[in-house]
């Protein structure tokens, strides 16, 4: 709104002030300037904080001193509960170094009562200038919303391109399972190809979803040195012989509040990426250090608490600055084409983000990559996960009679063929509603329900619900694409035996559906 338009409209104005004649003397004022408004007068901070809390206004006056109550006072609130509210003094008994402290301390302007006549020109630049903080928010929010957007095409168009090659390759390769069908042992190969690829596409949806911060999260009580020792013991099997791993360790740091796997996904992204960069061969370093607040690169300064220091260094090619300021947009690669999908980095911060922590990145081109993953050190540590493994079952088979409730078709039959090559009596219900009157009909001669979650009308959680009317202890699988915290805790109160996450891998599949089934 123009301050043109703010002058049209009738103002609401908040006058502190314990004198009934100064406030409608000021009103008067204002009116006869052309200024129509609305002098709402208070003296007391509870009526203040209640008007505050309560109706809009435009503009605060306030005397500097009142019996029970003070300018500053009133300014330090209404910095809290209003702080795009202008705020004017108007006082008699006010020095020029108190003035100024309160111009320092969020004040618009003051004006003292014995020269009013500032009033008005006062009232008309803190209305100016508070309209044209509006615009300029408002001109911000559209930048960011275009920043969004563009980043949203960004990200669409990365993903198209890595589906569609992850497609490309399912589609021919499916193609030559039809022309090899003769020859056993080239089928072998082609599918595991295809097996490869949607493989690939799974690890994408992965980093799609921790990059969204969609990806389901199990936070404990985490010892960093212990992960990283763990972690870096398997990726020096893996990495090449002419890459060394050095630690610079502080055994005294205390645990983290943090999720052990999306610690090893960070790890392994920073590892992976410190690789690349040392083509010819090199050293990464990994170091953990107790840092405080103020010591943390782009901290707000706001706290005083400690970090936890994780630092992956390497003595790779480096970046210069360009590609350092790109490093976290969605598909950014420095990587040959069909060597990386972009989203490496992008998913470390989005990780952190979700740990409240931060991230530095220091590198110069030939003098290798430093980056730095603060995490914040708890004043209070947070309980264990008590854990309960389960040994798989040796064996699979079965004669129970499962429901496989999935609005896929190609997914239901690809669940009847499997369930069925391993005994098991398979019913399938397209959606929830079918489920339920087959569940009517049979009740207790159904042992198990294999459902999916996202089902058309009712979902999965709504499914096992009812489902528990016709048989109380019926065992109940559901299954997603993925599942966050929110799902984990609903799953536990509804008692749901065990959640499979899509795409299936057989093994685990069919070693989860027995275990189950087996469970007292």
């Amino acid at each position: 709104m123009s301050v043109g338009d703010c002058m049209k409209k009738k103002l609401r104005i908040l006058h502190l002030e314990d004198s009934p004649a100064d406030s409608e003397l000021i009103q008067h004022l204002l009116n006869s300037e052309s200024i129509d408004c609305e002098v709402v007068r208070l003296d007391t901070r509870e009526e203040f904080l209640a008007e505050l809390d309560g109706k809009k206004f435009d503009l605060i006056f306030a005397d500097s001193s009142l019996p029970s109550f003070s300018g500053r006072q009133a300014l330090e609130l209404s910095r809290i509960h209003a702080p795009d509210a202008p705020f004017i003094f108007i006082s008699g008994t006010m020095g020029e170094d108190t003035a100024i402290e309160s111009l320092r301390n969020g004040a618009t302007d003051y004006v003292l009562k014995d020269r009013l006549s500032r009033l008005v020109p006062a009232v008309r630049r803190a209305l100016a200038e508070a309209a044209e903080r509006t615009k300029n928010l408002d001109m911000e929010q559209r930048l960011r919303q275009a920043q969004r957007l563009e980043a949203i095409g960004t990200l669409a168009g990365g993903v198209a391109h890595d589906f569609n090659n992850i497609l490309t390759i399912i589609k021919g390769h499916t193609t030559l399972l039809l022309m090899e069908s003769d020859r056993p042992n080239r089928v072998q190969e082609v599918a595991a190809t295809i097996d490869h690829a949607a493989q690939r596409g799974s690890e994408l949806v992965g980093q799609l979803l921790a990059f969204a911060r969609k990806s389901d999260g199990s936070f404990t009580s985490t010892n960093i040195n212990q992960r990283l020792r763990e972690i870096t013991s398997m990726l020096k099997q893996a990495f090449p012989r002419n890459i060394s791993f050095a630690y610079q360790i502080d055994e005294s740091l205390p645990e983290i509040h943090a999720d052990p796997g999306q610690v090893e996904r960070v790890l392994v992204n920073l590892s992976t990426n410190a690789r690349d960069a040392m083509p010819d061969g090199g050293k990464i370093t990994f170091s953990t250090t107790r840092v405080q607040a103020n010591e943390v690169p782009l901290h707000s300064g706001a706290g005083t608490g400690s970090y936890l220091c994780l630092c992956v260094t390497d003595t790779g090619t480096g970046m210069d600055e360009a590609t350092r300021q790109h490093i976290f947009e969605p598909f950014f690669t420095t990587k040959p084409k069909g060597q990386g999908t972009g989203l490496g980095m992008p998913v470390v911060y989005g990780l952190m983000q979700s740990h409240n922590g931060l991230i530095d990145i220091q590198s110069a081109p030939s003098k290798g990559t430093s980056i730095s993953l603060f995490f914040p050190i708890p004043e209070n540590p947070a309980p264990h996960l008590a854990e309960q493994p389960v040994a798989p079952p040796e064996a699979t088979l079965g004669t129970e009679t499962i429901m496989v409730v999935d609005d896929e078709a190609d997914v239901r039959y690809f669940l009847e063929v499997v369930l069925k090559d391993q005994g098991y009596n398979v019913i399938s219900a397209s959606d929830a509603e079918e489920a339920l009157e087959i569940l009517a009909r049979n009740g207790r001669k159904i042992h198990l329900l294999f459902a999916d979650l996202g089902l058309p009308k009712l979902d999965g959680f709504e499914l096992s619900s009812r489902a528990r009317q016709y048989d109380p202890v019926l065992k109940t699988i559901l299954a997603s694409g993925y599942a966050d915290a929110t799902i984990k805790t609903k799953m536990v109160e509804l008692g749901i035996d065990a959640f499979i996450a899509k795409p299936y891998d057989i093994v685990p599949l069919l070693q989860n559906i027995r275990a189950v089934l087996d469970k007292e």
